[in-house]
């Protein structure tokens, strides 16, 4: 099964699925229990069936802007369909509709009834199950369209109501669940006939609603209740008829509250809104309540319709989701959204009391080897352990934070004293290099600590995170389990690579970017016909400077979208030269950045199709991290490269963050384990087991694999007995330029 059709699939059951009415939002939520009130006021006042379903119908046009509403029946022989209820599409339109017969081509009404399921069809103007009656949706622009069919009692499928847009669009999950209320309400007021159509129509909304419904005199007084309130609040119909409404009330919120809320009712019609109820067990609940009055006709007050629902789980999920949004599964700790929340308020506060306040930004050292070694579930305890040590080194008004992977930033308020600060650091060196006992493994760690000063350094939150960052590295340099207070000199630093990214938007005018070429060897035969380009600078003043200084400026100011392209461009002449020379289905591989993924996406391919290549010509690597967190863009790009041929592969396989789950979503084609596990490998090392095991995965599912870093005889024999395809490393040949290339390949 291709990614595309996994993609539409997907889609597909997300429009089809059944709503659940907690998928909604409480507005959302409000504006349904608003219009089943409204159905309900007017079964209550007496209205005949045709004008229920006129009233659906308008209702819907008010809840979806630039659209109209409509229910057409089936005849009695079952063969045609004509409007019944359509209160604001136009006659002629009416006329034409009349006589529909249901069928594959005939519309969303006709295709609804015809296939019994809803249809939901975004663009008329083009989708086949419209080209028996495209020209009436060119006539009365209809672009888009929903229906539902419309069942009777016994579940037999007797017409369809439909939504009819102005615009292209599909339905979201309020209108699906608008159109399914829609299209029940509709079905039981065409059941009935015209005389007991109110009675039943009110008894089944009011006896089948998810939501506790009650009706009370103007003394609210309760009257009658449904089952639903019995199965959300405990009460029997015996125990609550002829009590006051506050017998389900909580009386946390006061008499004043309540009186607001009358008030507001009787003024307005209308009122909706959270309140506490109490459960007849004693236990207390949040509920959304939706009161409106029922009038009589010299305007009185009579009766007052009151819906609620029980949103203790709703309330627990929006929770949830604020809390994933807010803070670091793993560790517990603010993550990088509520940390730039807090400073931002940290130094408002700050600035208001005319105090001061420290950032530290920690950096774990050493902390890829313990996942490398001992394994990610080990590494994943010690950054939880080495969050409790943070937290105990600093007060409660301070605040931790885990902004991702192994970077910590601490917040400590009211401290701008060097001294001060310099105590709580040195006391965080001392835990954090203690060991840590991880079930049956111990690790060591230390840590690289950078600090920085509000006001005296910067009053903003982005300054003061650069600045600790600075001093972090600066920390780093000089050699590690130690701290660094941010200094002028960091700044200046900070200039000189300002200073590099200015240069390096000339470097493409000027032609100083420059292409080596490495062989990648497939280990089995010894043979070479894949290369990977890699660029260089050639500065006409610092000589030589490899991606490793440049390639993350290029990134930051976007010129990593040109800089790829001339690659590519270099790269695509390049093979188009070797193919034709040494063998037709050379390939060359080249690195693409996650920024490039945000552009213009189909051009490499265009490109390619220029030149009159085939698209196995170029391998395109990406890093694991890419997959994590997946654009839009980048999808459509994948899908693009997979459709024109273009391979892809994922480049320093192993050091990326859990991107095993991520592998058979894509159609990847090379996996490329990364040097660090190739480096240390020998017949006994736990990273002989890892690539072992890398290989095996990748074949099962139909990857080759690619060692790097391969630097000598027993690597690549090694290698070879695991099964793993091909090889590139100093121990092939360092890279090249294109001439000593060429000789390369001509000895091979």
């Amino acid at each position: 099964m291709s990614k595309h059709t996994r993609v539409n699939e997907d889609l597909f059951d997300q429009l089809y699925a059944p709503v659940n009415y907690f998928d909604l939002t409480n507005i959302e939520q409000g504006r349904i229990l608003q219009f089943q009130q409204e159905i309900l006021q007017l079964v209550v006042l007496g209205k005949d069936y045709k004008a229920i379903c006129e009233k659906v119908c308008l209702l819907m046009e008010q809840l979806l802007d630039n659209a109209v509403a409509s229910v057409m029946l089936l005849d009695k022989e079952k063969q045609c369909m004509n409007v019944f209820a359509a209160p604001s599409v136009p006659e002629e339109c009416i006329r034409q509709l009349n006589g529909l017969r249901p069928g594959p081509g005939t519309g969303s009404c006709g295709n609804a009834v015809f296939r019994q399921e809803p249809v939901f069809i975004e663009s008329t103007l083009d989708d086949p199950r419209w080209q028996n009656i495209r020209q009436l949706a060119i006539d009365f622009n209809i672009l888009s369209c929903w229906s539902m069919p419309i069942r009777s009692k016994g579940d037999e499928c007797i017409g369809s109501f439909a939504l009819s847009s102005f615009e292209h669009r599909l339905p979201s999950t309020f209108h699906r669940k608008l159109l399914e209320i829609g299209s029940f309400i509709a079905g039981i007021a065409l059941e009935q006939q015209k005389m007991n159509e109110q009675l039943y129509l009110s008894s089944k909304v009011f006896e089948n609603s998810t939501e506790a419904i009650l009706i009370a005199d103007a003394s609210k007084i309760i009257v009658s209740i449904n089952k639903a309130l019995h199965k959300i609040t405990g009460y029997a119909e015996e125990e609550v008829i002829g009590k006051p409404v506050s017998i389900v009330t909580s009386i946390r919120h006061g008499s004043n509250f309540f009186q607001k809320i009358w008030q507001s009712v009787k003024q307005h019609n209308h009122w909706q809104g959270e309140v506490w109820n109490l459960h007849k067990q004693g236990r207390e609940y949040p509920s959304w309540f939706n009161i409106i009055p029922v009038r009589s006709k010299n305007g009185l007050i009579s009766y007052y319709l009151i819906n609620f629902s029980d949103i203790t789980d709703k309330k627990k999920a929006d929770e949830i989701i604020w809390r994933q949004a807010n803070y670091d599964s793993l560790t517990g700790l603010p993550n990088r959204n509520m940390f730039y929340e807090r400073l931002n308020h940290d130094i408002k506060s700050a600035t208001r009391n005319g105090t001061g306040l420290t950032v530290l930004f920690i950096d774990l050292d050493r902390f890829k080897e313990v996942n490398d070694s001992l394994g990610h579930s080990v590494g994943d305890a010690l950054l939880v352990e080495a969050a409790k040590r943070l937290t105990r080194c600093v007060r409660e008004t301070d605040t931790v934070a885990r902004l991702g992977g192994d970077e910590f930033t601490i917040i400590l308020n009211g401290i701008s004293e060097p001294y001060q600060t310099e105590k709580i650091m040195h006391t965080i060196l001392l835990e954090l290099a203690k060991p840590f006992y991880l079930n049956t493994k111990l690790a060591y760690v230390s840590a690289s600590i950078g600090a920085t000063f509000f006001p005296d350094d910067a009053s903003s939150v982005e300054l003061l995170m650069k600045n600790a960052d600075q001093a972090m590295y600066a920390a780093k340099n000089n050699g590690r389990n130690c701290w660094n207070c941010f200094t002028s000199n960091m700044r200046t630093a900070s200039e000189v690579r300002s200073k590099t990214a200015y240069e390096l938007r000339n470097a493409l005018k000027e032609e100083q970017l420059f292409l080596l070429y490495q062989p990648i060897v497939e280990l089995k035969t010894g043979n070479v016909y894949k290369a990977e380009a890699l660029i260089r600078w050639q500065h006409p003043e610092r000589g030589t400077i490899y991606p490793g200084e440049f390639i993350a400026i290029a990134e930051e100011t976007n010129l990593i979208t040109d800089i790829g392209d001339w690659v590519f461009k270099q790269a695509v002449n390049q093979v188009a030269l070797w193919q034709a020379n040494f063998n037709a289905g050379f390939q060359i591989s080249i690195n693409k950045s996650p920024k490039q993924f945000i552009d213009k996406m189909g051009d490499w391919v265009n490109h390619l199709n220029e030149r009159g290549l085939d698209g196995q010509s170029i391998i395109v690597e990406i890093t694991e991290n890419l997959l994590l967190d997946v654009h839009e863009l980048v999808v459509k790009q994948l899908l693009n490269y997979r459709d024109a041929g273009v391979q892809v592969a994922i480049d320093d396989f192993g050091t990326g963050y859990s991107s095993l789950s991520y592998l058979k979503k894509f159609d990847i084609d090379y996996l490329k384990i990364d040097r660090s596990f190739i480096s240390n490998m020998d017949s006994q090392s736990n990273d002989r087991i890892l690539c072992e095991a890398v290989i095996t995965m990748a074949h099962r599912l139909g990857m080759k694999v690619i060692a790097e870093g391969v630097e000598t005889d027993l690597q690549q024999q090694l290698l070879i007995a695991m099964g793993c395809d091909y090889g590139q490393g100093n121990f092939f040949s360092k890279p090249m330029m294109v001439d000593k290339f060429e000789a390369f390949l001509q000895q091979n």
